[in-house]
């Protein structure tokens, strides 16, 4: 008996690793800071801006000038508060800090009290009296 033939197998072809591209650099964004994790152990810490206490203290004048025209000129001192607020917003650098929250809330009480003194009889009208009823009706 003849035994049939083989065909030879091919030998084993060796794969070619696929190579990876090397790590292409971007540099990195202006402004950009990043995360707190993302600093390295040993780095010096991000240094906060210092206070300006010249514009703390113009907030802080325009915020007690906008409490103040709650009860007295409302129109002067009102307007007074918001543009010590407006001021103070406009040349902080940290627009979120404490001292923006103040110029805010300078000058936005101080804009309340301008719209509530010049609608002031509107909102509350003077109640009559009994003199003024009979004056009225006489």
């Amino acid at each position: 008996m003849k035994r049939p033939q083989q065909a030879p197998q091919p030998a084993a072809v060796p794969v070619p690793q696929a190579k990876t591209p090397p790590p292409v650099y971007t540099p990195p964004m202006a402004g950009y800071a990043p995360p707190a994790a993302a600093v390295p152990a040993g780095a010096p810490a991000p240094v906060k801006p210092p206070l300006n206490k010249g514009l703390l203290a113009l907030g802080i004048v325009g915020f007690i000038l906008a409490i103040v025209s709650w009860f007295f000129y409302p129109y002067l001192c009102g307007i007074a508060a918001v543009i010590l607020g407006g001021v103070t917003f406009y040349k902080t650098e940290n627009k979120i800090g404490i001292v923006a929250i103040i110029a805010i809330v300078a000058g936005v009480i101080g804009l309340a009290s301008i719209i509530i003194g010049h609608f002031y009889l509107v909102l509350f009208p003077p109640s009559m009296g009994f003199e003024a009823v009979y004056w009225l009706v006489k």
